[in-house]
């Protein structure tokens, strides 16, 4: 009698729910979901592409510098996709039946998304139209961020920027803890090369070697600007040894090289000279 009892119970309870009222409410919600879903991903789609067409065209008619379109065409592409997905939650929220309006117009609901970090959010967007508008940094300069990150801008964001390293990895970096920027494509990078020896009767086959050297591949390396500057001897700071410094000034993202190169050379020489004497 008991699960007689339990069973009518239950079967009131379920019938309670007036599912020929709530099942098409949830489909129609379901199909809508999905229907906005789609939309939106298309609209993104469609917004993306023609972006990316409208650079395409800059570039080839050559109106703009190729940098500062890739940072520009970073940044409205970043842009977009949160717009985009924006007004898609709002628009998803909206059809589950939240009252969306309300709650943005709620004091305490401002108050708590202030606190939860949208003064951050702000600063890092306005952080980085700043950087853009000085021209700072743009995609693909090598940079020194705050005397401690070192490597090439790879992303320009309204938040962050990516910045890859000489080993591979990606550093991102809120634009608003950006305090110092280093470019190191703006302008030609000085390279000094310090050529060590011993003793003080060597400082003139070490100096013979280096100019030998200068004369015979300063022609092949148009990427030197101007002349060496040979400057010594002097003292190493550690060893206490002697050196011979070389300074050059070459373009941007060829001083590694040209140091490799140079470095390798005149050890080479003077130790030829050397076997030779």
């Amino acid at each position: 009698m008991e699960r007689i009892m339990k069973s009518f119970a239950l079967n009131q309870y379920f019938d309670q729910f007036r599912w020929r009222t709530l099942g098409p409410q949830l489909i129609n919600i379901v199909v809508q979901v999905i229907l906005y879903t789609v939309v939106f991903w298309l609209v993104n789609r469609l917004a993306i592409f023609l972006i990316d067409r409208s650079f395409d065209t800059y570039m080839k008619s050559k109106r703009i510098n190729k940098k500062r379109a890739d940072t520009l065409h970073t940044l409205i592409r970043n842009t977009t996709r949160y717009v985009v997905v924006f007004f898609a939650i709002y628009t998803i929220l909206s059809v589950l039946g939240f009252p969306i309006g309300t709650l943005i117009a709620s004091a305490g609901i401002v108050t708590v998304i202030v606190g939860l970090g949208a003064q951050g959010i702000i600063r890092d967007v306005i952080a980085g139209f700043l950087i853009l508008m000085e021209q700072q940094m743009e995609v693909g300069d090598n940079v020194i961020i705050n005397d401690k990150t070192t490597g090439r801008v790879v992303a320009f964001g309204l938040r962050i920027t990516t910045v890859k390293d000489a080993n591979g990895g990606l550093n991102y970096i809120t634009n608003s803890s950006i305090t110092t920027v280093t470019n190191l494509s703006r302008s030609n990078l000085r390279v000094q090369i310090d050529v060590p020896y011993q003793e003080a009767s060597q400082t003139t086959i070490v100096t013979k070697a280096i100019k030998q050297v200068n004369e015979r591949l300063l022609p092949k390396h148009p990427e030197i600007v101007g002349r060496a500057l040979i400057q010594g001897p002097s003292l190493l700071p550690d060893t206490h040894g002697l050196m011979v410094s070389v300074t050059f000034f070459v373009k941007n993202g060829d001083a590694a090289n040209v140091k490799a190169t140079f470095t390798t050379a005149y050890l080479t020489a003077i130790a030829q000279t050397e076997t030779t004497d």
